[in-house]
């Protein structure tokens, strides 16, 4: 593997801490979105990983984002919601609206173009279905174990097979 691009991603003067990535994402078109979990901040970069248009700012700190679309991603946040902000094709972002949900949610992956699976903590469901109109549901046929995670004991990411040209 060969490294062909890498960042320092700086504090701005609008930022109270040092920058940390939490999630990574693509938009069909090659863009990069990051969401900065520090500075509740969701950025766009691009394949120079130079940093595109305006940040978008969250009231609550991100930890994940999930491309759904051309052009709308969702990001998981620490106050029990999931975001849905759209990405316009000159770097505009923009919140088109917020899922509650009922419990903490961290990572986040589609699993279908309408359903998402988030994993969780301080809940003894580690893993939740939830759909874009904020109706959520478990695995019926997973067995999970019944211990109870709190936050920094169990993360997970998972990433569809994709048959998308990717720059790292």
């Amino acid at each position: 593997m060969e490294l062909l691009v890498s960042v320092d991603i700086k504090q701005t003067g609008d930022d109270l801490y040092e920058p940390y990535l939490s999630g990574l994402d693509f938009l069909p078109d090659g863009r990069l979105v990051a969401v900065e979990n520090m500075n509740w901040k969701c950025i766009i970069m691009d394949d120079r990983l130079q940093i595109l248009g305006t940040p978008y700012k969250f009231n609550a700190y991100p930890y994940d984002v999930v491309c759904l679309s051309q052009c709308e991603v969702a990001v998981t946040t620490n106050s029990k919601k999931v975001c849905l902000l759209y990405v316009s094709s000159d770097n505009v972002i923009s919140l088109t609206r917020q899922i509650n949900t009922s419990t903490y949610v961290f990572s986040i992956c589609c699993m279908t173009p309408t359903t998402m699976v988030v994993s969780t903590y301080d809940d003894p469901r580690p893993v939740r279905m939830i759909n874009q109109t904020g109706v959520e549901s478990d695995f019926d046929r997973v067995l999970f174990n019944k211990k109870t995670y709190k936050h920094e004991d169990s993360k997970a990411s998972a990433r569809m097979s994709l048959q998308r040209k990717r720059w790292y």
